[in-house]
């Protein structure tokens, strides 16, 4: 956790949809600024939670446990991997199970999305049943899956990027969020297309399936995206350095740590990211959606308006909020290990069995997640920003 592109967002009059985006805005207007005024909490639970599982924080420590400890010392090298066992079970899993809940559990979810949460539940339904068929379809499955997750994750990032740069009442204008969202839309061709044109980018094996490469496309059409990622990444920084000499603001830190983070993950080179993404779906992605998806449960049952970073912490702890959390982890559990088992008990091989269910939950999730967070419904801006 899509956590998911939050709220909603408008370039040039043109609603652009994500998984958790800003809310509708046009270029500067005042009207459009929501609680400009009401200086809302600053972190979507509290420091510590936001930088450890939101920004990024996480995953560079198991990073740099895996780089200076893990390689040296055997015992606390076992030890890392079944902490990242643990992590994908606790973390990457429920963050799927957590999209289930915002769906069904949500009356305002629920009832704005009941067509098109059936379409999407009926649509992957009949993959599933498809990839459990058809001989190859998982792999096939898995291969769009490592495509589709660049811009799923990325969305994800700059959404959430955006609530902390409304909750720090850091208004951008209209060209500067156009080259934010150049930047970011950047890093997802480039995730992407890398994969197309370098077979050392392109996986192959990956949830039991061997994958097939799908190029190559020429590498001077990689190298014009290369060189264009990185000219929107200095006009980005020159909007925000223009924006810092003008209005004597600047970007809020959690927001540029979790950009970095994100474009890191995806542009950083092989031999760092063959590390790094054994650590990313669970203490990276799948914790922040956590995070979001935490503080909206926590709003609409009850939790003041304006409620400090101890009043929260103090409410991540109350018994409905750990069970809130326990019935995601089962959730996952039952998803990820009891579907493929009870297939594989039908005499399924647990391989397809395993690579299908994975490969179709996470449409489903992508899908809905891209729905979810970007209602049109002050009432869910409020649960996001305030």
């Amino acid at each position: 956790m899509t956590a998911g592109e939050a709220i909603f967002r408008r370039n040039s009059g043109t609603a652009v949809p994500l998984s958790i985006v800003a809310p509708t805005e046009s270029a500067g207007s005042p009207a459009d600024e929501p609680n400009k005024k009401a200086s809302p909490h600053a972190w979507i639970l509290n420091p510590v939670t936001d930088l450890l599982f939101c920004c990024g924080g996480l995953l560079w420590l198991m990073f740099a446990l895996n780089l200076f400890v893990g390689k040296n010392l055997p015992a606390a090298g076992g030890a890392l991997v079944l902490l990242t066992v643990a992590g994908t079970h606790i973390l990457s899993e429920s963050h799927t199970a957590a999209t289930l809940e915002r769906l069904n559990g949500s009356e305002l979810t629920r009832t704005a999305l009941s067509r098109f949460g059936l379409f999407a539940t009926v649509g992957c339904s009949l993959l599933a049943v498809a990839g459990l068929a058809v001989p190859g379809l998982p792999a096939i499955f898995a291969k769009i899956y490592l495509i589709w997750i660049v811009q799923h994750f990325m969305a994800q990032s700059y959404g959430v990027a955006l609530i902390y740069c409304y909750k720090r009442n850091y208004f951008m204008g209209l060209w500067e969020k156009r080259l934010f969202k150049f930047m970011i839309d950047a890093t997802i061709v480039y995730g992407i297309l890398k994969q197309f044109v370098f077979p050392e980018w392109s996986a192959e094996k990956f949830i039991g399936q061997t994958l097939p490469f799908w190029g190559p496309l020429p590498v001077p059409l990689f190298n014009v995206v290369d060189w264009t990622l990185k000219a929107s990444i200095a006009a980005f920084l020159g909007a925000v350095i223009l924006k810092f000499i003008r209005q004597k603001q600047i970007i809020p830190m959690p927001a540029a740590l979790l950009i970095l983070t994100s474009m890191a993950i995806f542009t950083l080179p092989k031999p760092v990211t063959e590390h790094l993404w054994m650590y990313v779906p669970a203490f990276f992605h799948g914790c922040q959606y956590l995070v979001v998806s935490a503080s909206v449960y926590l709003k609409e049952r009850g939790m003041p308006e304006g409620s400090n970073s101890a009043d929260v912490g103090r409410m991540l702890l109350k018994p409905r909020t750990l069970k809130y959390f326990g019935c995601l982890f089962i959730g996952g559990i039952f998803i990820y290990v009891g579907i493929p088992g009870f297939l594989q008990d039908l005499g399924v091989d647990f391989k397809v069995a395993f690579a299908t269910v994975f490969t179709v939950i996470n449409f489903h999730h992508f899908m809905i997640d891209a729905a979810i967070w970007k209602l049109r419904d002050p009432k869910l801006r409020k649960l996001l920003i305030a």
